[in-house]
């Protein structure tokens, strides 16, 4: 008997439906553009599961859960949202909700009534959004919205927040003069992304704001993670060259290595100074920054340095400085044919030469020598010269005509010291005047006549020696 009422209460428990659902009694209006929420209560009795579907499928309309699982007592609401797209039929809509337990074979339906209205509002009908999704980049938004109400709507206005993922960043509005029942208007941005603006999602929220009516519409774009970076260079003239400078800021998102390019002609590559360039072509330079963070300033910087073009040009002009002025020129030597002992009436020969160098035919040439009174002159080799007798000596005076390139003349004279000297007498210089593009004078070196005064002992006693004998 027991084992009879034991399977009688089960099979009770099985077919009996322990959860009840509350619909609401009256119809729901909701305008097109618009949303709504239905809330249905469902409770149960004992512990349950239970499904809850929408029979009618309806895109636009969505529900919170389809299953649900209950305590013995418990309570919970299921919301349907109702959100009617543009395009939505208007009228009344009949929802049919299909409660189902699980497990279980028996099922129960409730009704609900949604009833579409037209729109009465001025409303956003699209947001389009393109441009540069970078940091700094331009994004250009374009709106239509339309005045659904059967009046004329003044004094509206649109406003405008754009938002990253961490904050807002711009709000702005427009105001709406006047828009006539069923006109369309269209409105337009371009907004400039700040610097180092974060990567993500970002949100064009456009609410049509009407009195106390707001209707809203939003679309969202992608911000790209990308370094963008700003160069800045200078350049600071040097005594021989410049020094460049190049500033590099990363004014994007996220670091990155950045490569630095700059030309360079042939004649200044040849004195580059600085960091080795990873690639030089078609007198292009190439260096990598590496790892600038946003935000991040690096300096580059190298030197073009002329010093050693301008070393060479100085070397350069002072070898034909001294070819055409000191080589290619009139010389004149000195000397003595005779290295002995100043003694009283020895005879010393003292020789001139005259060298034209100059590249061309000179047509009259002086040549000047001075001989002190301490010396006598005894005899002239070659042509004579005048004399001419002054307070401490004789000037001698040669004249010469047609010298021409690469000729040379020699002449001498004899002079015999009045008294003897021990050391080294240094005789005047000979000079040489002659007339090219200008009067030029040109001097010898001095000729010296004498022996070194340490030498004079040893060969002293050798010269006395030959005297005893």
């Amino acid at each position: 008997m027991k084992v009879y009422l034991l399977l009688f209460l089960a099979l009770l428990s099985s077919t009996a439906f322990a959860v009840s659902v509350t619909v609401p009694e009256e119809t729901t209006p909701v305008q097109i553009g618009t949303s709504a929420e239905i809330e249905i209560l469902v409770a149960a009795d004992q512990p349950e599961s239970v499904s809850l579907t929408l029979v009618d499928n309806y895109p636009w309309i969505s529900q919170s859960t389809q299953i649900m699982t209950l305590g013995r007592e418990d309570r919970k609401k299921l919301v349907l949202f109702v959100s009617p797209f543009r395009e939505t039929q208007t009228g009344v809509y009949k929802l049919s909700l299909l409660i189902e337990p699980i497990p279980g074979n028996e099922s129960e339906t409730k009704n609900i009534f949604v009833n579409v209205q037209p729109m009465d509002a001025v409303f956003v009908d699209s947001i389009e959004i393109d441009g540069n999704f970078t940091p700094t980049g331009s994004v250009d938004i374009d709106a239509i919205y339309t005045n659904y109400k059967n009046s004329i709507v003044k004094d509206a206005r649109i406003v405008t927040t754009i938002s990253s993922p961490s904050s807002q960043i711009m709000e702005f509005e427009q105001p709406i003069d006047g828009i006539d029942p069923g006109e369309s208007q269209f409105v337009s941005y371009t907004i400039k992304l700040p610097q180092y603006t974060e990567p993500g999602l970002y949100t064009v929220l456009m609410k049509v704001v009407d009195g106390e009516e707001t209707r809203e519409k939003h679309r969202s774009f992608g911000v790209d993670k990308v370094a963008n970076f700003v160069e800045e260079a200078t350049r600071q003239p040097l005594l021989f060259g410049f020094q460049k400078t190049i500033k590099i800021t990363n004014i994007g998102n996220t670091k990155d290595d950045v490569l630095v390019k700059d030309k360079l002609s042939a004649f200044d590559a040849a004195f580059y100074s600085g960091d080795d360039p990873i690639t030089m072509e078609n007198g292009e330079f190439s260096w990598i920054l590496p790892e600038v963070g946003p935000g991040q300033t690096k300096v580059f910087s190298y030197r073009v340095d002329y010093s050693a073009f301008f070393l060479l040009i100085a070397v350069l002009v002072i070898a034909i400085w001294l070819f055409f002025y000191r080589v290619r020129t009139l010389r004149l030597k000195k000397y003595l044919l005779e290295k002995k002992f100043i003694e009283e009436g020895e005879e010393f020969t003292v020789g001139l030469e005259v060298s034209n160098m100059t590249g061309k035919k000179i047509d009259h040439v002086t040549v000047k020598d001075f001989v002190p009174s301490v010396f006598g002159i005894k005899e002239v080799k070659g042509p004579k010269p005048t004399r001419k007798k002054v307070s401490n000596g004789v000037e001698l005076v040669w004249k010469l005509s047609n010298l021409h390139n690469k000729e040379e003349r020699i002449f001498s004279y004899k002079i015999i010291p009045m008294f003897g000297i021990h050391g080294r007498i240094r005789l005047p210089q000979a000079s040489a005047h002659y007339k090219g593009k200008k009067a030029v004078e040109k001097k010898s070196w001095y000729a010296t006549i004498g022996i070194e005064m340490e030498n004079y002992a040893d060969k002293g006693k050798k010269f006395f020696k030959r005297k005893e004998k």
